[in-house]
């Protein structure tokens, strides 16, 4: 899959570099470590028509991250389980799972990423911060910027030679600058096209600029209404009622490659948005969650669905252990094999009568684990 690089280079991704390049160029220990893990997993994966080794060198990084998300469930099935890959006639889920001759399940594997419009952003501002990288060079201070406006790419030659110009003059002067509410150095780049803010964080004295080190330290956070909940929630109903399973458990798994979508936010998007009785103070759920009952669903919905799991910082040789959280649908027709999957945190039905049905967290959601 991915050959050692015949290249040393030891410095990290720049901002708008794909993901890929990590495993094609890097020969950083950590990057070493996850060409290994990749190559290792994927001479396990039942790759007949070569997509998935496509996906994983692709320049595009939401193919990469989701072929690395199937690699590493296959991988985790496999241990107990005999799989077939995209099986079928009509519809072809990612992977069924056989116990011997006897067909035990169906697992399907999902990526959500972050919305469109924030990834369309945070990719216009890791090309401005490479621009500037590579055209102002490190010399007493370092950058960060936040957008004001941008109704179209700026002149990248005006405004590097506009950021030179503000630094010598800080060189010779370092209190030319007025400062923001945070006591830092700042001056509004004004264009035909863009209003850019720019903070400037003197270096220490005793540090020498490394040649080739960057300017910029960090670009704008990307926010907004975080809406990962909703978004999660229709993935999932997409995939719910899409496969022929043969009256047998099915799980989704859904790789979390949206850095606003934490456990909270999919266990939000399974049993329904918080709210409150106004007229007892009660803390309730809204009846908008994935699982739960309703007036067309008095039996429970989408009961074809055993269990939803979700995959947080998996990536191969980073900093973190990959963690999984299991969600157990309440009103499934069948439940999913506990040993198919391993994972840390498990919510799930605590009791269970004629009259109802209380679900909780049977063993709590854990905290990133650090590799």
């Amino acid at each position: 899959m991915f050959d050692r690089p015949a290249t040393r280079r030891d410095w990290a991704l720049t901002a708008s570099e794909p993901t890929v390049t990590w495993f094609t160029e890097v020969t950083r220990p950590a990057a070493a470590e996850g060409r290994r893990i990749v190559n290792e997993l994927y001479q396990w994966f039942p790759d007949v028509s070569g997509r998935l080794r496509a996906d994983l060198r692709s320049t595009d990084n939401r193919r990469l991250l989701s072929a690395l998300d199937e690699l590493y469930v296959h991988e985790q099935l496999r241990q107990r389980y005999h799989l077939a890959y995209e099986e079928g006639v009509k519809t072809r889920p990612d992977f069924r799972l056989y116990s011997g001759p006897e067909y035990v399940g169906t697992v399907e594997v999902l990526t959500l990423f972050e919305r469109d419009d924030w990834g369309k952003e945070a990719r216009r501002n890791a090309w401005l911060e490479d621009e500037i990288n590579r055209l102002v060079p490190l010399t007493t201070h370092s950058l960060s910027f936040d957008v004001h406006r941008w109704d179209s790419t700026p002149n990248v030659k005006h405004l590097t030679r506009w950021l030179r110009s503000i630094l010598e003059a800080l060189r010779q002067d370092p209190d030319h600058l007025d400062h923001d509410a945070t006591g830092t150095p700042e001056r509004v780049y004004v264009g035909r096209s863009t209003d850019i803010a720019f903070q400037f964080y003197p270096l220490r004295r005793d540090r020498r600029p490394a040649d080739g080190g960057a300017s910029v330290i960090g670009g704008p956070v990307t926010g907004g209404f975080i809406d990962a909940a909703i978004r999660l929630r229709d993935r999932l109903d997409v995939k719910a009622g899409k496969y022929e399973l043969d009256d047998k458990p099915f799980a989704l798994v859904v790789g979390i490659r949206d850095s606003w979508c934490s456990v909270e936010e999919v266990h939000e998007a399974l049993v329904g948005t918080p709210a409150v009785v106004i007229a007892t103070g009660q803390a309730t759920r809204r009846g908008d969650g994935f699982f739960g009952v309703g007036r067309k669903h008095p039996s429970g919905k989408r009961t074809q669905v055993s269990s939803v799991f979700s995959l947080h910082e998996w990536f191969p040789g980073g900093p973190y252990q990959p963690r999984t959280t299991r969600f157990d649908n309440p009103f499934a027709a069948h439940g999913f094999p506990l040993d198919a999957l391993a994972f840390q945190g498990h919510w799930g039905v605590r009791h269970r009568n004629d009259k109802r049905v209380l679900a909780d967290w049977l063993s709590q959601p854990t905290a990133m684990i650090a590799a």
